[in-house]
């Protein structure tokens, strides 16, 4: 017997075994709901922002939550998510900022969240960018901002 008798035949074999192979899904159940619950509450997070909302920003943080503010030539802070209100930034300021996208990484009833933002220029004619990072807590259904990273602004590439 030739060789290449026997590599053509391992090829049909394999070939016909390849139709019953399945890749292995292990994303956790429920994921697809998590990623719109997470999508809702990061709408609702940054809209609460730029519209300086205390009670909207309590429904979708919790009481303790905290800001690690980047702080460009200032010292990093972390400060009560509320108090973040009360500083002028495109985040606190309407209209909101644009949710470019968001990547959610949960893990039972903890998540992370990058969420990847966008604002015009004041001159209209670009955009900034920024990424932020949420740390998430569930409780039953719904989740809640425990803590977040602001990151710096950046000027975004257009397409």
């Amino acid at each position: 017997m030739k060789w290449g008798a026997v590599g053509h035949g391992w090829f049909v074999v394999v070939a016909m075994a390849l139709p019953g192979c399945r890749f292995e899904d292990r994303t956790p159940g429920g994921a697809r709901r998590d990623d719109t619950s997470v999508q809702a509450l990061a709408d609702g997070f940054y809209a609460a922002l730029a519209l300086r909302d205390t009670a909207a920003l309590s429904r979708t943080t919790y009481g303790g939550a905290t800001a690690l503010v980047a702080g460009g030539h200032n010292p990093s802070a972390l400060v009560p998510i509320r108090s973040v209100l009360g500083v002028p930034d495109r985040r606190t300021t309407a209209p909101a900022p644009r949710i470019v996208r968001t990547e959610l990484r949960p893990d039972g009833v903890v998540a992370s969240a990058r969420v990847m933002i966008a604002s015009r220029t004041p001159d209209g004619l670009g955009e900034i960018e920024a990424t932020d990072f949420l740390t998430l807590a569930r409780v039953g259904d719904q989740w809640r901002v425990a803590h977040v990273i602001f990151g710096p602004w950046r000027m975004r590439e257009m397409p």
